[in-house]
């Protein structure tokens, strides 16, 4: 068709393949890179001698996917398509004109340089950027820039509820109705062209039957083309064009709508690659959190359990020794004297059980059929004071909205999860120093029951809001400890809960807690104290001396025959050579420890109480204990009343026959 135009570029043939070949040599490597550079010139020089540039631009794209996959950068294809698309103008000033006339060689090569660079602006924009939206408005514009339309819609198929959706609209006018349109497929043209994956022109869209009108937009006579967006032989969406007027589409638009149309299906598998892989990785990311979380709080509790162990042999001594000396001083200022250590040394006690929450196993506070409901009502008028009294004080006001629906119980700790609900209230109302609004709700759902505590405080950002379970951390400077929301989710995980914080800096924090519905069975069975008891011969081994001291002298004060053993081969050796009715010993002893002497306890008399006294006290698991021979367990720091309530229960368990005689 352009015989002068293909004499041209023929002409200059070798500086052309030399430079595609210096473009593509990097990634495809010199040979392939040369016969690369030979077969294009070849080709668009006899695209333009038989007329054949609508197959040509195809092939073209093609080429480029096929460079990428091999390597080739993204300024290589730009630096190959600038030599393409500058070729057809080199020629010497001094030669003839094409014999053809010069605006119509002016208007098609024009149009040939703006396909071309409408495909670069696009082959950018697939390599440069993941993110869809910007992609599919650079190729909604570039299509309509090149095949000059007066609107560019892409639609994306939605799988959940499968229906098209527009995802971007290049229009002057009516956006804001096209992007309202859902369509399913087989509906309206577009419809039709993604059921049937193939592309369609209708130059006359009114006097089609397909056809559906725009909600909103005036009737216009309008030309369509629709080109499906197809990926793994899978229909993703499709690209409408229309043109308003007579101006209808030729082939050659299909042509290089189907191009565009292949780029956009390639960015969108892309895009949506990104996207599942960016999941995967924040899901990962969250669940290794949620791993170091774990780690540190089990170190944390291995320590805070050893000190906890020392802290307890220290108060028992404490306490036992002031509850001994309470038993045999009559003077009021001296019993009051005595009466402060005692309480000190039980608030210690209280203290090291708080300490001992790091190790999330406690088992010492049994399990009830809980209604929270009623928990969280307690909770409010609990914390009255200090979101309705504390807050009027400081001039301000906080609005309470408790929306309590649930209706299932859960199996739990009442008091633990007092302590759980009180601490996030008070952290609500601290985070709104200015007033504001808090919310309390409870809902069932399927086999949980949901709680939430919202405010609308200050809030949190991402750094604070990861670490907000971390122990020790607090954001309130000089009366925050750092332990109560870590605290607390130890608490919750104990009771096979979740708890979870979502929180933006100036909107306020949600705490989302969801508990396992169940319901814990009521036991009946004999009392638990049990008969007064009689005198019992009771072994006491200990390597604390002062802890040893006390308990044998409690014991004889209630009447009881008491051996003192100093660690646990002293009481192996006593144990060859006598007998006794119960054994108290402590559990961390050099040597022979509680679990070695108590199995040796029940393997020479197994009608001998165990009773383990330790340090560790609801840190030890039920299980271990009696597979250990373990019958009964007294935490230390213990009270008379503790030593009486354990005795009451070795003398229900044993049989008077079986005293040691």
């Amino acid at each position: 068709m352009y015989p002068s135009i293909a004499r041209l570029l023929n002409e200059h043939r070798p500086s052309t393949e030399g430079a595609l070949q210096r473009a593509l040599t990097a990634g495809l490597g010199a040979d392939r890179a040369r016969e690369e550079a030979e077969s294009l010139v070849c080709r668009m020089a006899g695209a333009f001698e038989d007329g054949a540039l609508a197959e040509f631009v195809p092939e073209l794209a093609r080429r480029i996917a096929a460079w990428q996959a091999a390597g080739v950068t993204a300024p290589a294809v730009e630096e190959a398509l600038v030599t393409l698309a500058r070729w057809p103008w080199l020629r010497d000033p001094a030669d003839p004109l094409p014999d053809v006339p010069v605006e119509d060689v002016l208007r098609r090569e024009m149009a040939q340089r703006e396909k071309f660079s409408a495909l670069l602006t696009v082959s950018r924009a697939v390599v440069n950027t993941l993110d869809l939206n910007t992609i599919l408005s650079t190729i909604a514009k570039q299509i309509r820039q090149v095949i000059q339309t007066d609107e560019c819609t892409v639609f994306l198929h939605d799988d959940r509820d499968n229906v098209l959706v527009p995802a971007v609209c290049d229009a002057r006018t009516y956006v804001d109705e096209m992007l309202a349109v859902r369509l399913k497929p087989g509906e309206g043209i577009t419809g039709a062209v993604a059921l049937s994956g193939r592309g369609e022109i209708v130059n006359d869209a009114e006097a089609d039957p397909r056809a559906l009108s725009v909600p909103g937009t005036p009737p216009e006579q309008t030309a369509l083309l629709c080109v499906p967006l197809i990926s793994r032989e899978r229909v993703l969406g499709v690209i409408t064009l229309s043109r308003i007027g007579t101006r209808g589409f030729q082939e050659e638009d299909l042509e290089l709508a189907t191009l565009f149309a292949g780029q956009c299906s390639a960015a969108i598998a892309n895009a949506r690659l990104y996207e599942s892989i960016k999941l995967a990785y924040d899901e990962l990311r969250a669940t290794q959190a949620q791993l170091v979380q774990s780690a540190k709080l089990n170190a944390l509790g291995e320590m805070a359990g050893g000190v906890a162990h020392d802290f307890n042999n220290i108060l028992a001594a404490i306490l036992g020794r002031t509850q001994l000396l309470l038993q045999s001083v009559d003077d009021p200022g001296i019993r009051r004297q005595l009466g402060v250590v005692e309480q000190a040394a039980l608030d210690g006690a209280q203290t090291v059980r708080r300490v001992q929450e790091f190790t999330r196993v406690r088992q010492d506070e049994r399990f009830e059929t809980l209604d929270l409901n009623r928990v969280l009502y307690g909770v409010v008028e609990l914390t009255r004071p200090a979101w309705e009294a504390g807050a009027k004080r400081r001039g301000v006001v906080v609005n309470l909205h408790l929306d309590l629906k649930a209706s299932d119980t859960i199996a739990g700790a009442a008091s633990e999860l007092r302590e759980v609900f009180t601490n996030m209230v008070l952290n609500a109302v601290d985070a709104m120093p200015s007033g504001g609004e808090l919310w309390i709700t409870s809902a069932d759902e399927p086999g949980h029951v949901k709680v939430q505590v919202r405010d609308s405080g200050v809030g949190m950002d991402h750094d604070t809001r990861a670490r907000v379970f971390d122990p020790f951390f607090t954001t309130k400077e000089v009366k925050g400890t750092g332990l109560g929301l870590s605290v607390a989710y130890g608490i919750v995980k104990r009771h096979g809960g979740r708890i979870d914080v979502h929180s933006t800096p100036g909107e306020g924090t949600e705490f989302t807690l969801t508990f396992p519905t169940g319901v814990v069975p009521v036991a009946l069975g004999p009392s638990a104290d049990g008969p007064t008891p009689t005198a019992l011969r009771a072994l006491v081994a200990d390597d604390e001396e002062s802890v040893l001291t006390v308990l044998a002298e409690m014991l004889r004060g209630m009447g009881h025959q008491v051996t003192q053993a100093l660690g646990g081969p002293a009481a192996v050796d006593l144990l060859r050579s006598a007998t006794f009715d119960v054994v108290f010993t402590d559990l961390g002893m050099p040597e022979v420890n509680g679990w070695d002497l108590s199995l040796g306890v029940k393997a020479r008399r197994p009608e001998t109480a165990v009773v383990l006294v330790t340090g560790w006290g609801f840190q030890l698991e039920g299980g271990a204990t009696h597979a250990h021979g373990v019958d009964f367990v007294l935490p230390k720091p213990f009270s008379l009343e503790e030593v009486e309530r354990v005795l009451r229960r070795v003398a229900a368990a044993i049989d008077p026959g079986l005293r040691a005689a």
